[in-house]
């Protein structure tokens, strides 16, 4: 017999701890450099006429021993209508038989597992003293990204940024609250990023919001707002700094939909200045941050190896406490 276990948001939220999120992602970034995981092109869908997308995100994870796939939206008007800016849906199949494991909420393993992988990118490309971050954007990543960072670095102020002041002066009262430490709304994007030791970028930005003189030694910067065809958020510029270090996800999305594919398309960098792919770096063949001065850029699209192994630690946890909802499918 064949049974599914369906698994609600809240069921979700009580089985995946950000702790173990980062340990999933530091794994799954790890198989996909090892060439453990067959992932296809993203299939990217654009519903203009309702200012909405679809992307299916897939994988097979010899390592987990799944298939797993994701089905995401954005659609923006969404909020107008009491409905959620978008929503995710994650399917995992035994990757020996095929037969269906499991089907479960997406949105917060997608916003759990894209915080842990700042987390996990900063952890080889930070300063290993960095206490200040700048975020713009103050949306459900805004707040994931420098929840996850606090469980690696000693956070003291954080600086956050968005179009609308009153959802800034939201997430400030909000994340002060929950994380015990200095957090500001400022006036501009440029106040969120000057001295700082973090950047965060997490909006669904079609133009750059962060500009290359803005930028200074020693800072890093995780942007993860790009991660569809025409998508940016930097000032490709940044890209060409001499001693910038790109690192990205996977350079096969990255120069597609990436933060990446500005700099590449203007020829301001070639692929062969791309230094790594962060699994590359996590399994010790390249070195990560070298010095004090050099400033990093972690250009992440999100893989479906990361949802699977996020999804992973859900299902399993989800099986020993005998949540959610058992369906028998023969």
């Amino acid at each position: 017999m064949s049974e599914i276990i369906i698994l609600s948001q809240d069921d979700v939220r009580s089985c995946l701890p950000m702790s173990d999120a980062i340990k999933a992602v530091t794994d799954a970034y790890k198989a996909f450099a090892l060439g453990q995981v067959e992932m296809p092109q993203v299939q990217h869908l654009d519903v203009a006429k309702y200012r909405g997308e679809v992307d299916i995100k897939s994988g097979a994870a010899e390592n987990f021993g799944l298939i797993g796939t994701k089905i995401a939206s954005g659609y923006y008007d969404n909020p107008k209508l009491g409905l959620p800016p978008g929503f995710a849906v994650i399917i995992l199949l035994d990757l020996k038989t095929s037969m269906p494991l499991a089907i479960m909420d997406g949105s917060y393993v997608t916003a759990v597992r894209t915080g842990a992988a700042g987390a996990v990118a900063a952890s080889v490309l930070a300063r290993k003293d960095a206490k200040r971050v700048g975020v713009i954007g103050s949306g459900t990543q805004g707040r994931m990204q420098v929840l996850a960072l606090n469980e690696i670095f000693p956070l003291e102020q954080v600086k956050v940024f968005n179009i609308n002041k009153v959802n800034s002066e939201k997430y400030a009262v909000e994340m002060s609250e929950r994380l015990g430490i200095d957090v500001q709304a400022v006036d501009t994007a440029q106040n969120a990023v000057s001295n700082v030791d973090i950047v965060i970028t997490a909006v669904p930005s079609k133009k750059a919001m962060v500009m290359d003189e803005w930028i200074e030694d020693g800072m890093h910067i995780n942007a993860f707002g790009a991660d569809g065809p025409g998508k940016q958020e930097l000032d490709p510029n940044i890209m060409k700094r001499a001693q910038a270090k790109i690192v990205v996800d996977s350079l096969k999305q990255c120069r597609v939909i990436g933060e990446t594919q500005h700099a590449l398309k203007q020829g301001l960098i070639q692929e062969s200045d791309i230094y790594a792919e962060i699994g590359e770096i996590l399994l010790g063949n390249k070195k990560g941050r070298e010095t004090e001065e050099e400033i990093t850029v972690f250009d992440s699209t999100g893989l479906a190896v990361q949802d699977i192994a996020a999804a992973n630690v859900v299902y399993q946890l989800a099986k020993q406490k005998d949540m959610g909802k058992r369906v028998k499918l023969l």
